[in-house]
């Protein structure tokens, strides 16, 4: 998205005072969708870490596999 512009009205053709907050850097802002996107790739790849470590101790036969290229490419890492 585009950076927000600030927009200073003048009043009687005067400057307004220059406040901290237009200084400071503006806050990114986050739509809710973008925030539940978020959650739910967090919470999908804790499940799939739990999954993998309980694999790895034995506790569990099936779930979730590393892929491990067979011919890596060397132009790609």
């Amino acid at each position: 998205s585009p950076a927000q512009k600030l927009v200073f009205n003048r009043v009687n053709g005067k400057r307004p005072p220059l406040l901290l907050q237009q200084i400071s850097a503006p806050e990114e802002c986050y739509t809710l969708a973008h925030e539940e996107n978020v959650r739910f790739v967090y919470e999908a790849w804790q499940q799939v870490e739990q999954q993998l470590d309980s694999s790895r101790s034995g506790e569990s036969a099936c779930g979730p596999v590393q892929y491990v290229e067979k011919t890596p490419n060397p132009g790609l890492k």
